[in-house]
């Protein structure tokens, strides 16, 4: 919840895109916060879910009504909790003018991730290493949820097999894209850790990231 405002500032700060915030029913008062901004901006949306089954389930519903809209054209995805940094927006904005699609990359150019320890750090390099050598994916990043894309990428999103609902979708949407031949660029982002709030990731979240490469290898293997 605290982090609802000053995120919304920071974005009005580099641009005036519309934003569409997902709450899942938290019981902090998220909603009547993005609610309080809904009434003053509108270019603010809200969508709030029942039932928290998920970061895939969250982000399809949101496909689903950005599709049904008919609005926008250019989709931007980043995490509410000012890890990711809204001066980046642009930069994304403009990579798309030259691609479909765009990640928002930590190790494009090195390493640039502030406040993580290392042994946070060689995880993730580490899994992004692991997600190269299982899929054939040549990102530098596969793991980051800092993305922007067309408004033509929604319908192959919706209609894909997506089987992940944790961070382990951010990977099979990515991969599920680049199979189908989207045109797919990435552009450096500093990412700087989370001042509030805290990191919810379980072992079924855990385990569903490091098999989901391994079986998205395995079934390419049997559908080539």
């Amino acid at each position: 919840m605290q982090n609802i405002r000053p995120l919304y500032d920071s974005i009005r700060d580099v641009c005036n895109f519309d934003m569409m915030f997902i709450d899942d029913s938290s019981p902090d008062g998220t909603a009547e916060q993005i609610q309080k901004l809904v009434q003053k901006d509108p270019g603010v949306y809200l969508l709030r879910r029942e039932a928290k089954d998920g970061l895939g389930q969250a982000y399809k519903e949101a496909y689903q009504k950005v599709l049904e809209s008919g609005c926008w054209d250019r989709i931007f995805m980043m995490d509410a909790d000012l890890s990711h940094q809204p001066l980046h927006l642009e930069r994304i904005d403009r990579a798309l003018d030259d691609h479909t699609f765009i990640v928002g990359s930590r190790y494009l150019k090195g390493v640039s991730v502030l406040n993580w320890s290392i042994l946070r750090l060689n995880l993730s390099y580490s899994a992004n290493s692991y997600i190269r050598l299982m899929t054939g994916m040549p990102f530098s990043d596969s793991t980051s949820g800092f993305r922007g894309f067309r408004s033509e990428v929604l319908p192959i999103l919706l209609s894909s097999g997506i089987k992940s609902s944790g961070y382990a979708f951010l990977v099979e949407t990515l991969y599920d894209v680049w199979k189908k031949g989207t045109d797919i660029g990435e552009v450096p982002i500093i990412f700087v850790e989370r001042e509030r709030g805290d990191s919810k990731v379980s072992m079924r979240v855990f385990f569903e990231s490091f098999f989901t490469p391994l079986r998205l290898r395995i079934n390419s293997l049997f559908h080539q």
